[in-house]
C-alpha cells in the first residue's frame, strides 16, 4: 500500500471517526471502501442507475424487485431535483 495524506474538514473527520467506531473499522479502511465505490460508479457513467443496484440496500418499499424500473426512476428524479 501507498501512504497518502488527505485533509478533511472537522465535520468530515468527526463523521468518519464516528462511522469507524460504529463499524469497528479503521478510518483508512473506510476511505478505501469509499474510493472503491466511487471508482465503480464513475467507471460506467452511461449506466449510472445500474451502478446503484445492490449498493443502496433495502428500498423500504414492498415489491420493489417487481417494480424496480419505477423505483429507480423515482429515485433518479428525486436526486436530480436536489
Amino acid at each position: 500500500m501507498t501512504r497518502v495524506q488527505i485533509l478533511l474538514t472537522a465535520e468530515e473527520d468527526r463523521r468518519l471517526e464516528a462511522l469507524a467506531r460504529t463499524r469497528r473499522e479503521s478510518k483508512s479502511s473506510l476511505v478505501r471502501r469509499g474510493l472503491n465505490l466511487l471508482f465503480r460508479t464513475e467507471a460506467e457513467p452511461d449506466d449510472a442507475l445500474l451502478g446503484l443496484i445492490a449498493q443502496a440496500g433495502r428500498s423500504g418499499q414492498r415489491h420493489a424487485a417487481r417494480r424496480h424500473d419505477r423505483v429507480l426512476a423515482a429515485a433518479e428524479r428525486r436526486r436530480s431535483a436536489r
